[in-house]
């Protein structure tokens, strides 16, 4: 029985874990370009399905919710999580502007990500997820920005 509630525990600590480290990126991309154009960093912009897209949520366990992959990413852009989920409701006013931002970049599946400058021109769209670890995914992102002058 004490083992049972010792596991019980920690998946409960792990799983406050992951939500407080998905809790460090934006959701509104106006306050995200904002910020971008403040500290002259780029945008990443990933459109998800977070609830039930399984492509999606194995991003984020494999490399958005890394501390490296965070950490290192944020020496170069703001990340902002655009949501669709199925099963939570969003606020409508952040429903309808996420709605927008999917027409306006013609995203058509999840995950997405996007590179853009601070004014939310793209200048690198990351393709397809494939499985890759956050160090892979990581250099991915350094080839990506090394190879765009974003200002």
């Amino acid at each position: 029985m004490k083992t049972m509630k010792t596991s019980l525990a920690i998946i409960i600590a792990a799983f406050a874990i992951n939500m407080a480290q998905a809790a460090n990126y934006l959701t509104d991309f106006e306050a995200a370009k904002k910020k971008a154009k403040a500290e002259k960093k780029a945008l990443l912009v990933k459109f998800t399905g977070s609830d039930w897209c399984r492509p999606c949520q194995t991003l984020d366990k494999n490399v958005f919710s890394k501390a490296a992959f965070k950490k290192s990413v944020a020496e170069n852009y703001v990340v902002v999580v655009i949501d669709f989920p199925r099963k939570k409701k969003l606020p409508e006013a952040q429903a309808k502007a996420n709605k927008a931002l999917a027409k306006k970049y013609k995203v058509r599946g999840y995950p997405t990500v996007l590179l853009m400058n601070e004014k939310g021109k793209i200048f690198k769209n990351m393709g397809s997820y494939r499985g890759e670890d956050h160090k892979a995914y990581l250099k991915k992102l350094q080839s990506s920005a090394k190879a765009k002058a974003f200002r």
